[in-house]
């Protein structure tokens, strides 16, 4: 009982990152790629504030601010989780 109980709160924990992962369209990110939530995190460590993040176009796109209070539009890849390309976000 105990087991089964595990796997769905396992279960259900996975798909809220999927729904994480893709606020605003329905692409997910392949398999092996990082999580919209590590990609949070990893870019959290570099002094972002993440606004938005979705998967689109085989990369994260990110509305964040950086340290700054500057607003960016980051293009993120899904491997590594390094930003690829920015702009400022002038939404």
């Amino acid at each position: 009982m105990l087991a089964r109980t595990a796997l769905v709160v396992g279960l259900l924990a996975g798909s809220a990152g999927l729904a994480l992962a893709d606020n605003n369209s329905d692409k997910v990110a392949a398999a092996g790629s990082m999580s919209a939530a590590q990609v949070t995190s990893h870019l959290q460590s570099h002094g972002f504030t993440v606004r938005e993040i979705k998967f689109d176009d085989g990369r994260y796109k990110v509305k964040a601010t950086d340290a700054s209070g500057h607003k960016e539009k980051l293009y993120v890849s899904p491997q590594t989780g390094d930003v690829v390309s920015k702009a400022a976000d002038n939404d």
